[in-house]
């Protein structure tokens, strides 16, 4: 008889021990949301076999999200119309409740887990400067953050999530580069690493090479560096909105040609979409299109990350510019190009 109790005191330990062990399976993320109301929520966030994205439906404002991660995960959550809520990491065994107003991003509160907690305080004390200060505020302030904690995720979770990335791809990778191995786990910050690292490299930042663009109907031009002082390359996929068309044709007017070169290369996937966009186009400078867009060899090699997408380089191919902002490429060749330009032309177009 006491050898049965003892085999059932065991069993009993071992049930309540799986249970336990049931219990702490995958993350949960306890919300009460203030008038959220009824609308549905979507989590999305990163796991070892990829992206995965969960509906919740709530009640009069409360939700529980579920989800399984081994390793610490960037978890994003939106309203079902794609409004984006809130970030944080998770891992299986986290228990977070969080706490927001869904009009007041100042309102958000994270509690049960260090890195979301760190980092919904950090955002909601700097929510102004975050949403409406310059790219050089915003990336001064997370910066700051990075440094003063390298050891945390919310620091990782920072750049992935605030840190205005276009432009200042060598601060981002510099930053990266200060946290340690702990606080920049693969599924939190691995893609935004990767996507950083492309641009900063070698070869992204290279010289750049000759290559050929199809230009008219049936025609067929080269680009060679060595043609022209400076090169503008301008990648885009859309039509033009009208105050970039009038910078480049200021550009394109003050500036000789065997100055300055400007060169348009649409990277849009359907030559007949191309000819169509261009077509009663006014402008004067090279419009090009390489079969293939971003997949083009030519293309590849400079790492075009996004459209539109501007770079400058000079007569020996070297990259003096690349980056989002037409303002800052106009301003570098006016500079450079200077004693060239018309008396009375002003410095920029604004």
């Amino acid at each position: 008889m006491k050898k049965i109790f003892a085999i059932l005191a065991l069993l009993v330990s071992l049930l309540m021990s799986m249970q336990s062990c049931d219990n702490r399976e995958g993350f949960e993320i306890n919300c009460e949301i203030e008038g959220l109301e009824m609308r549905g929520l979507e989590m999305i966030y990163m796991t070892r076999g990829g992206v995965s994205r969960q509906s919740f439906h709530p009640v009069d404002g409360k939700v529980r999200l579920t989800g399984t991660s081994a390793q610490p995960t960037l978890v994003e959550v939106f309203t079902i119309d794609g409004t984006p809520l809130f970030a944080c990491v998770a891992a299986d065994g986290d228990r977070m409740k969080l706490r927001m107003k869904i009009d007041d991003p100042t309102s958000l509160t994270i509690s049960g887990q260090d890195a979301s907690r760190d980092y919904a305080a950090f955002v909601t004390a700097n929510d102004s400067l975050l949403r409406h200060g310059t790219d050089e505020e915003v990336n001064r302030l997370i910066a700051g953050s990075v440094r003063a904690n390298p050891g945390s995720m919310a620091s990782a979770l920072l750049m992935v999530t605030r840190f205005r990335t276009a432009g200042h791809e060598l601060l981002a990778d510099s930053l990266l580069g200060e946290l340690s191995p702990e606080a920049r786990p693969a599924l939190l910050a691995g893609s935004y690493a990767s996507t950083v690292g492309e641009q900063v490299s070698t070869t992204a930042r290279g010289e750049l090479r000759s290559f050929t663009l199809h230009h008219g109907v049936d025609t067929i031009v080269r680009y060679t560096p060595s043609m022209q002082s400076y090169v503008l390359m301008v990648f885009n996929d859309d039509t033009k909105p009208d105050s970039v068309l009038k910078r480049l044709r200021s550009l394109h007017a003050d500036l000789p040609r065997r100055r300055l070169q400007v060169i348009e290369v649409s990277l849009t996937g359907d030559s007949a979409r191309w000819r169509s966009q261009v077509k009663g186009d006014s402008a004067k400078w090279m419009q090009g299109w390489v079969p293939g867009g971003v997949s083009a060899q030519a293309v590849r090699r400079m790492s075009v990350p996004r459209t539109p997408f501007y770079i400058v380089a000079d007569s020996t191919g070297a990259q003096q510019y690349r980056g989002t902002s037409l303002y800052a490429a106009d301003t570098l060749l006016r500079s450079r190009l200077h004693i060239w330009l018309p008396s009375d032309s002003t410095a920029t177009v604004r």
